[in-house]
């Protein structure tokens, strides 16, 4: 049928049409109800195999942990039987060992006890050696002081003649180095008035040579000063020559007469130095001789005393001696205690569990079985003359009264179209009203949108525009 048809015989073949439609899709849901009826007596059966084999696996599970805790429980009684009979060996073998060890203990304490006392019978030997072998020592240190005191007065006399040789070795080669000092002098006087009488012969044959030259005026008499001047020079370095030759001699002689002033001097502190040391050598020999005694005699306390410690260390010793066996004795006691802390309780076997109990079975509930719906409003035809807008409002309020899951969705049937937002399934939702129907406003969907978004709940109806099965979406289909 066209979109602009409006005849009463077209508008009836639509409500028959709607009338089959209604019959039809009443069957297919009680079709429908009944096919869910069944999956649900089906899942319902295969449920409660699945639970009763859960039960049962339950069971034996259960079963089977009481029975592994059970062989655990005489596994473990074993293991202590086991544990208790290995320390009580344990504990025999430490008490033998403690004997052996106590035995062992004892002979090392008799024989270091033993040893402390050789080392007390040796320290006192040692003490006496040294005793004796001091006063020897003392003797002879005091022979050896009086042979040094002896040496001491014969270095002092060859000193002593030992300075007087080298005052008198330096007086004479003061005198040798005096009358050196004056045969230089006389010597350099020979020389300077030998080379000033050369000097002066030298100087009349270079002026007679000038004059032979038959010069006259200025130019020979410069020449002439010229060879004066030199000569002059000449004389007077060698005056200051011989000056300083004489200067040089009293210096030379004044250092002599000096040195031999130091040397008394030096003779005079030698023979109290030579005194002094014979003197101190006699001293510190007394000194050492009373330090010789001194030492000696506390050698001699020295060597009372300690022999008197001796004496207390041997008594010590001994009492030690009987302390350290009463300790090894106790230290045997306290390891023979240690040893049976550590043997185990006697095991005792724990009394036995509970067998478990059955998991109880499952109560079900059977699903309802369904019921039939009753038979769905059959159509009329009220045609009245309508217009165009009118007959499609009329066929689409018809469609939606009757079936209410068909209703009509186009966008063309619409007006006013207004977007509320999206359900939870992503469906837009709008409010609209119909073109016929200007005053009453709906809320919906279009068709357009589900022929992308869920075709199957659309469909073209026999006046050409689309129709949704709202049974389908999770948007309703109301009036506002």
């Amino acid at each position: 049928m066209s979109k602009g048809g409006g005849a009463e015989e077209a508008y009836q073949e639509q409500a028959d049409a709607q009338n089959k439609y209604n019959k039809e899709m009443h069957s297919w849901q009680w079709g429908q109800a009944q096919d869910n009826y069944a999956y649900q007596q089906e899942n319902i059966a295969i449920q409660k195999i699945n639970d009763g084999a859960l039960r049962n696996y339950q069971n034996q599970t259960n079963f089977n942990g009481w029975l592994n805790r059970e062989n655990m429980r005489m596994y473990e009684f074993d293991k202590q039987v086991e544990a208790y009979n290995a320390s009580v060996a344990a504990y025999e073998r430490q008490l033998n060992y403690n004997d052996v060890a106590e035995d062992i203990a004892l002979a090392d304490e008799n024989r270091a006890y033993q040893d402390e006392l050789i080392a007390f019978g040796f320290q006192n030997q040692d003490l006496l050696m040294k005793y004796f072998h001091a006063g020897e020592q003392a003797s002879l240190d005091t022979k050896g002081l009086t042979t040094k005191i002896h040496q001491a007065q014969s270095l002092a006399d060859l000193q002593v003649r030992e300075t007087k040789q080298n005052k008198a070795w330096a007086e004479a080669q003061a005198a040798l180095d005096k009358a050196g000092l004056r045969e230089s002098l006389a010597a350099t006087k020979a020389e300077g008035a030998f080379k000033s009488q050369e000097l002066r012969v030298g100087y009349l044959g270079k002026e007679g040579k000038q004059r032979n030259l038959g010069q006259a005026g200025r130019s020979a008499g410069k020449a002439i000063q010229a060879l004066l001047a030199t000569h002059g020079a000449n004389q007077a370095a060698m005056a200051d020559s011989i000056s300083r030759a004489e200067s040089k001699y009293q210096l030379d002689a004044r250092k002599i007469a000096e040195s031999l002033g130091n040397t008394a001097i030096m003779t005079n502190i030698k023979y109290s130095e030579i005194a002094n040391n014979l003197i101190n050598t006699r001293d510190d020999a007394k000194q050492q001789q009373e330090q010789i005694g001194l030492k000696f005699s506390q050698l001699k306390d020295t060597t009372d005393f300690s022999r008197i410690q001796l004496q207390q260390s041997m008594i010590s010793a001994g009492e030690q001696h009987k302390a350290n066996k009463t300790k090894i004795t106790m230290d045997k006691y306290q390891q023979d205690i240690n040893a049976a802390s550590n043997l185990m309780t006697r095991p005792t076997l724990p009394p036995q569990e509970i067998s478990p109990l059955e998991v109880p079975a499952t109560t079900y509930q059977d699903p309802m079985a369904p019921n039939l719906p009753p038979d769905p409003l059959k159509a009329i035809n009220t045609y009245q003359g309508p217009t165009f807008l009118q007959q499609v409002g009329q066929v689409v309020g018809i469609a939606a009264t009757v079936a209410g899951m068909w209703p009509g969705s186009d966008l063309e049937l619409k007006e006013n179209i207004v977007r509320k937002g999206r359900s939870k399934r992503g469906f837009p939702i709008y409010e609209f009203n119909y073109k016929h129907e200007p005053n009453q406003r709906y809320q919906g969907v279009m068709g357009q949108d589900l022929l992308e978004l869920l075709p199957e709940a659309v469909r073209e109806g026999d006046n050409g525009y689309l129709e949704v099965n709202y049974s389908l979406l999770d948007v309703e289909f109301k009036k506002v």
